[in-house]
């Protein structure tokens, strides 16, 4: 992936382990990579977040209160990026890909800490622009401006428009955006002419994604094969083991056949314990993640708007609604 990162960019994630070892912290997490945005000060993003009132002083400042510095750091080791992190910099690829363009830039990198919505980076974005629709609003009028002519045949976007489009990417999650993310993310786009719209007509929000959960896509043209497989896993607990069951034909068939081959089970022994290392870490973050949307309660929350209260909010929801008997 980084191949496709311009030189601005890889300056970006080299200049974040930089800000990390300067706080002396051991770990790259998404307020290092804000913090090193500005290290790309012809950039884009920088521009927009200068637009916003920000500097490269102010938000270390900020990573300083909210986190603290760390105790004295090894001189010349490495410091691994968090997962948070990590995800940031896949969704870095998929903002360019949204926008059409090949090579990731810092814009982008900006844009999923947006997108990402619930790191140390998100947390300062809403503290000094207000809400992370307007670090997107601002951020875009900068890349409006940078291509004006060349890009004449795309249509601006209303605020209430991007932040629709982003609920839709996070109600979709891993999985390509389908027409029925974007509905649930219409009706719950509070604010804005579509949501009001769908209420005077008395479409409920909860009633809504209950419907979209009956149904079947995948026989629609919004079906595609992750989802479909997907819908038909289970999280289940045993007396002293956990289950994660796949039912979809294609695991079903490659499972059989090693099982066939090795004549029992596999288990993680020798070598094969390492291959299923990148199972069990994402397993477990899935898991963590499953967590944090349970245990958090809405009157606990500091926010009451925003993308990351919706999908606290609709996970919520999701994982609480009784199973089918």
């Amino acid at each position: 992936m980084f191949e496709r990162f311009t030189s601005e960019a890889r300056q970006v994630v080299v200049q974040a382990q930089v800000a990390a070892g300067e706080l002396r912290h051991d770990f790259i997490g998404t307020e290092h990579l804000l913090i090193a945005l500005f290290d790309a000060p012809d950039s884009v993003a920088t521009r927009a977040l200068r637009r916003l009132g920000m500097t490269k002083d102010s938000v270390r400042t900020d990573v300083e209160t909210i986190i603290g510095r760390g105790e004295e750091a090894s001189p010349g080791r490495h410091i691994p990026f968090t997962q948070r992190a990590k995800k940031v910099l896949e969704l870095a690829l998929r903002e360019a890909r949204r926008l059409d363009r090949n090579h990731i830039g810092p814009e982008h990198i900006l844009l999923a800490l947006v997108r990402e919505g619930e790191g140390v980076a998100a947390r300062i974005l809403v503290e000094r622009a207000g809400t992370l629709a307007r670090v997107r609003q601002v951020l875009m009028g900068e890349l409006a401006g940078e291509t004006v002519g060349a890009q004449g045949g795309k249509h601006k976007a209303t605020s209430a428009a991007e932040d629709a489009y982003s609920a839709a990417e996070a109600l979709a999650g891993a999985a390509p955006v389908g027409s029925h993310h974007l509905l649930e993310a219409l009706v719950r786009s509070e604010g804005s002419m579509a949501a009001r719209v769908l209420a005077d007509l008395g479409v409920d929000a909860e009633v809504l994604a209950a419907k979209l959960d009956e149904l079947d896509p995948e026989t629609t043209t919004d079906a595609t094969p992750e989802e479909a497989a997907a819908r038909k896993m289970e999280l289940r607990m045993g007396t002293d083991e956990a289950h994660l069951v796949f039912r979809d034909e294609q695991t079903l068939e490659l499972v059989q056949k090693i099982i066939d081959l090795t004549g029992g089970p596999v288990r993680g022994t020798g070598p094969v314990a390492g291959a299923f290392v990148p199972l069990w870490t994402s397993t477990n973050e899935l898991l963590a993640k499953l967590l944090e949307y349970l245990e958090s309660e809405p009157a606990a929350e500091e926010s009451p708007k925003g993308l990351s209260h919706m999908m606290r909010r609709v996970m919520r929801s999701r994982l609480r609604r009784a199973p089918d008997a």
